[in-house]
């Protein structure tokens, strides 16, 4: 499905612009028995199987499909190839001063290695060259523009400069670069109707058979559809859960597979990816490191279930198929995947009476109003639990960051970070079991302590409800001469008395040392100021 978010991509859906399967947006998981939910959900009626709605008039009849489109393509051409495309006077790139994550794909046999290549510079799509064209290139450039080559090998500017293509193109060439892959995403041109006025790709180029592209089609619907693998265990197939709790770990699905001897790859994902890139394409570019940015995430994720709410069934509903090919042209690829019927949700669904996929899906359908509730649900349990109390500049512990993991996952956001809190899993942070009330005397603990002062003495106290009067090393709690004792005021931290040990734990780190011995019972409550 998608790239997960990256530099150079906007995306996380977990993206559909993925670059590669399986960095669509989401951290994948082995394709999953779909869990039936039983959390007593008061949205539960809204989430169906679709195996269990009427036969009578079964909701993949009522489908709206879209014409085919290409999102995505990877080309190869040439420097003069590319002057003759972008030729007007008005044509300009921008050299790029960041290394992007994600590479380009690699190729499958014998053949450039794209994935080593270096982004050089970006118009309305980028433009990678191999890493050994960078100097001599700057050393023509020198001639018509001042311009830094960037320190890093993969870095190619240090600063975002502008050039006209004719430049670009000439210092190119003289470099001795006869090759540029040209990569184009996101924009689901459709292939019929007159949109696509001229092959995009140099089709004799000597490397064109390793052109890749993204030829997919979106289908309307009422309900938003997930998807999940109907075996446990699928060669082929990952899995990215979506809309937890309420979906029992349905989702979106990748899978890799072969027809007459070709690879394709297979992405199958709700269009409502879509729909919240729509308002914001970098919900979660990545985790925060303090609290207060997790808490600015959550904020991000309550406006976001507050922008779906403004739209009606059919804007957030329906799904995508999108199929991955190497063609040298866009009418090959195009054929190519018109050949398999992969584009048909018939042949995935193994519904109607035409050819149907080995590896089979099964579709879970969620009305907008399961959706908002679900999304709202799981937020809510967080602001009653105070997941998020705490100063703004610590570190955030494990479970403030999947609390905001699974935030965005319930209203439908899986950018690949971390992998979503199962719908089941007993010990879910929003439930009540020996693992949160832990948290929650963690929870207690960092709203009564926050300053320095309050947290020396919450240290002094836990050491006088402890055995021996002693607060016991994390490393080796079982020791009696590992014990911790203050190693600095300003900010407050501890570290272990014996020698050799190297145990430190900062404010954050402290409080839920303390809380964990508190649960375990090695130190007393009392005085400690819990409820």
């Amino acid at each position: 499905m998608q790239d997960v978010v990256e530099e150079d991509e906007p995306m996380p859906e977990g993206s559909p612009e993925a670059d590669q399967i399986p960095d669509w947006s989401m951290s994948p998981s082995p394709t999953p028995v779909p869990e039936m939910v039983d959390l007593d959900l008061p949205f539960a009626e809204e989430f169906s199987i679709l195996s269990d709605l009427s036969e009578d008039s079964p909701p993949i009849n009522g489908l709206n499909p879209q014409p085919v489109d290409v999102d995505r393509w990877e080309l190869v051409i040439s420097p003069e190839e590319y002057q003759r495309r972008f030729k007007d006077t008005l044509a300009t790139v921008q050299l790029i001063s960041r290394a992007p994550l994600r590479r380009l794909h690699t190729t499958y046999h014998r053949g450039p290695g794209f994935d080593r290549w270096m982004l050089l510079a970006q118009a309305n799509h980028q433009l990678w060259v191999d890493p050994r064209f960078k100097d001599p290139f700057f050393a023509r450039l020198d001639q018509y523009q001042i311009a830094q080559p960037g320190q890093h090998p993969l870095q190619a500017s240090q600063g975002n400069v502008h050039l006209s293509t004719s430049v670009f193109v000439r210092c190119l060439s003289e470099a001795g670069c006869d090759t540029i892959r040209l990569k184009a995403y996101g924009q689901k041109t459709p292939i019929v109707g007159g949109f696509v006025r001229q092959e995009p790709a140099e089709v004799d180029h000597r490397w064109a058979i390793h052109n890749e592209w993204d030829i997919g089609r979106s289908f309307g619907s009422q309900y938003i559809w997930l998807f999940a693998g109907t075996d446990e265990r699928q060669h082929g197939m990952e899995h990215y859960a979506m809309l937890v709790p309420g979906s029992g770990n349905y989702g979106s699905v990748n899978i890799k597979t072969t027809h007459r001897n070709r690879h394709f790859k297979i992405k199958v994902y709700p269009r409502l990816v879509h729909v919240i890139k729509s308002f914001n394409s970098r919900l979660q570019a990545s985790v925060p490191k303090t609290l207060q940015g997790i808490r600015n995430q959550a904020a991000g994720a309550l406006r976001m279930i507050h922008n779906l709410a403004s739209k009606d069934d059919q804007a957030v509903g329906g799904f995508r198929i999108e199929v991955t090919v190497k063609a040298k042209s866009l009418r090959d690829a195009h054929q190519l995947v018109d050949d398999t019927g992969f584009l048909n949700p018939s042949y995935w669904l193994k519904a109607g009476d035409g050819n149907v996929a080995y590896r089979g899906l099964t579709a879970q359908l969620v009305t907008r109003e399961g959706l908002l509730a679900n999304a709202n649900w799981v937020y809510n349990q967080a602001v009653q639990s105070k997941v998020f109390v705490g100063a703004a500049a610590n570190t955030p512990s494990k479970e403030q960051v999947q609390a905001i993991v699974d935030i965005l996952n319930a209203l439908g956001w899986n950018a690949g970070i971390r992998r979503p809190t199962k719908s089941l899993d007993p010990n879910a942070w929003w439930h009540s079991t020996p693992s949160t009330d832990r948290a929650t005397i963690f929870r207690q603990l960092i709203e009564n302590y926050q300053l320095d002062d309050e947290i020396r003495g919450l240290f002094w106290k836990a050491k006088e409800g402890a055995e021996y009067h002693a607060l016991p090393c994390k490393e080796e709690p079982g020791n009696p001469g590992h014990r911790y004792q203050v190693h600095n005021r300003t900010p407050f931290r501890v570290r272990c008395s014996s020698e050799g040990c190297g145990s430190k734990l900062q404010r954050s780190a402290l409080i839920h040392w303390i809380a964990e011995l508190v649960q375990r019972g090695v130190v007393s409550e009392a005085g400690l100021g819990l409820e």
